[in-house]
């Protein structure tokens, strides 16, 4: 008979000479981080692209917009993770116009995309940044149009986008002229649709474009990005309750 003995337990004299003790030390488990090749999207389903955003709800990853090098793009591609399948999201609605450098977050059951640079590219005419903001219902697959009350941000794209507390914060980006800093928000909960200048605060970033946001423990982190001639490799934190 073999009788497991626990780690760091003295060993009882007590017991049978005819028992045999195993001492098992469980060493820490290794953990192996791969990389591994998914199902390409085809291009009956989908365009080749850049300039897209892309965002996980449950089990699907959807793509949106972007540059296929010839035209902006407005078609939303949902990849199945289960099923390792691609395919395009059912929508309903008047979604928002082709469009790049736009950005697209998730709270709740939605998507919101955010402004972007619009226009024909290939053409060079109608090119204008944006700042409308869409909702993409998951559940129904609708898309909806908010529309505003008062002031609200000015056009832009390359900018940073997060969800916090139930809102959705804006920051910095380029608005066709200039680079920006400023920070707006707004609540994604009830009816109100009132966007709202957010006072910043201390050491703030440069203007800047092209850069990411990431949201962590009541802070927003703001990394690298394009300001002026200079790209950065700076890292600004905001906290959204200490201003």
């Amino acid at each position: 008979m073999a009788i497991a003995r626990p780690l760091g337990m003295e060993f009882d004299h007590s017991w049978p000479e005819s028992a045999e003790c195993l001492t098992l030390d469980f060493g820490p488990f290794e953990t192996a981080h791969r990389w591994r090749r998914m199902p390409e999207c085809d291009e009956f389903v989908g365009a080749r692209r850049s300039k897209h955003t892309v965002i996980a709800y449950k089990d699907a990853v959807f793509v949106f917009g972007g540059d296929n090098g010839k035209h902006m793009l407005n078609d939303l591609l949902r990849f199945d993770v289960k099923d390792n399948s691609w395919g395009r999201a059912f929508t309903t609605g008047v979604p928002p116009a082709p469009r790049y450098h736009h950005s697209a977050v998730i709270h709740e059951n939605s998507m919101f995309v955010f402004g972007g640079y619009t226009g024909d590219i290939h053409s060079n005419s109608n090119l204008t940044n944006k700042n409308d903001l869409f909702e993409y219902k998951f559940t129904s697959g609708q898309w909806v149009e908010w529309k505003f009350e008062g002031k609200r941000p000015v056009p832009r794209s390359a900018h940073g986008a997060a969800v916090y507390d139930g809102k959705l914060w804006i920051f910095a980006g380029y608005d066709g002229n200039a680079r920006l800093n400023d920070m707006w928000t707004i609540s994604l909960l009830g009816d109100s649709k009132v966007w709202e200048e957010v006072p910043q605060s201390g050491d703030c970033p440069p203007t800047c474009c092209n850069f990411p946001v990431a949201v962590a423990r009541d802070s927003m982190f703001v990394f690298s990005g394009q300001s002026g001639a200079k790209i950065t490799n700076s890292l600004f934190q905001f906290h959204f309750k200490e201003r």
